[in-house]
């Protein structure tokens, strides 16, 4: 009964997330998402204390494919909709194909005035695919080895950059994709770290 207390928590805080929008400030923005996965993980938790080994296996991944179908909707808002960050679309399809031209040009506005948004924006690009390179090599066992799941995440991160360029809803910038891409790295090395470590832990 409490893992459906939990879910249905997850529900109404996203529910109030989507209904607000840009009326709450940058703190809840970011917040609620983070929220929402947080009281979902707790009830999936929960629920797996009641289930025996090999349902509770299949009952988790089934938890993460939703989680990963939740991150994919949150992508799309934030990258094609601006629904999140409160971050201003670049309307008209520009691009910019000079590496470090962007990050540049935000350290030098951080170093002038103090403002913390230009340092978010930067590291907003790479913790958004964070989660990608945490959940692929967890769904699928392909993606396990680098050489298959690191290639996916870089063409993944351009593509996401030629689709706000030909679609004229961002500025395709190499510099997101690069942020993009270190992000999904981290990701992906966290995980597998994770994963190596508990394989060692079950091997001793």
């Amino acid at each position: 009964m409490l893992h459906i207390l939990c879910y249905f928590a997850a529900g109404l805080v996203n529910l109030m997330w989507l209904l607000l929008g840009d009326h709450l400030d940058l703190f809840l923005q970011t917040a609620a998402p983070a929220v929402t996965v947080l009281l979902a993980g707790t009830g999936v938790a929960l629920r797996l204390r009641s289930l025996p080994r090999e349902a509770g296996a299949r009952y988790l991944r089934g938890a993460l494919w939703a989680l990963f179908l939740y991150y994919l909707a949150i992508l799309s808002v934030l990258l094609f909709f601006g629904g999140l960050f409160q971050l201003d679309r670049v309307w008209g399809g520009s691009v910019n194909l000079e590496p470090f031209h962007t990050i540049r040009n935000y350290v030098r506005f951080y170093r002038n005035t103090g403002s913390p948004v230009s340092i978010m924006n930067l590291l907003g690009n790479a913790v958004i695919m964070v989660p990608l390179g945490v959940l692929l090599p967890l769904l699928f066992r392909s993606m396990c080895h680098f050489w298959t799941c690191l290639p996916l995440c870089a063409l993944t991160a351009v593509g996401v950059e030629w689709l706000q360029w030909v679609t004229a809803t961002g500025a395709a910038d190499v510099d997101d994709s690069i942020l993009n891409f270190l992000g999904a790295a981290l990701g992906y090395f966290l995980v597998r770290l994770c994963q190596l470590a508990a394989g060692w832990r079950q091997n001793s």
